[in-house]
């Protein structure tokens, strides 16, 4: 029995960045893509591949700046969203809102408070 604690606790971690990166889609794609028609910024004749890269970034930025407000941070993440977007056909102005919604869903482990750091999208 004592080996088998000691294999346990010694033994590598199955769970790779892959894994985890798959993971963080599949959590993505289950809180926002079956509401993604009826999002106020959603862009008819766009799919869920050209929203998924906006919501990583929302996610991914909240935790990259932990502790700010969206607000304090927009006009850089509107300049990095041009070498973050992957295959997004989104421009920032369309991608705006999936990334916000990302972010304002997002844990970041700072002092903002999520409900109070933005009361949802803005649209226009």
């Amino acid at each position: 029995m004592t080996n088998d604690l000691h294999n346990r606790a010694t033994s590598p971690d199955p769970h790779t960045p892959a894994d985890a990166a798959a993971e963080g889609q599949d959590a993505l794609e289950a809180q926002f893509k079956a509401s993604l028609p009826q999002a106020p910024y959603y862009s008819a004749g766009r799919h869920w591949n050209d929203y998924a890269p906006a919501y990583r970034f929302g996610r991914d930025s909240r935790q990259r700046h932990a502790g700010s407000r969206f607000d304090e941070v927009e006009r850089q993440l509107e300049k990095e969203w041009k070498s973050a977007r992957d295959t997004s056909r989104l421009g920032w102005i369309e991608a705006r809102g999936a990334v916000e919604d990302a972010w304002s869903m997002s844990p970041d482990g700072g002092d903002v408070d999520v409900a109070l750091d933005s009361p949802g999208p803005k649209v226009g």
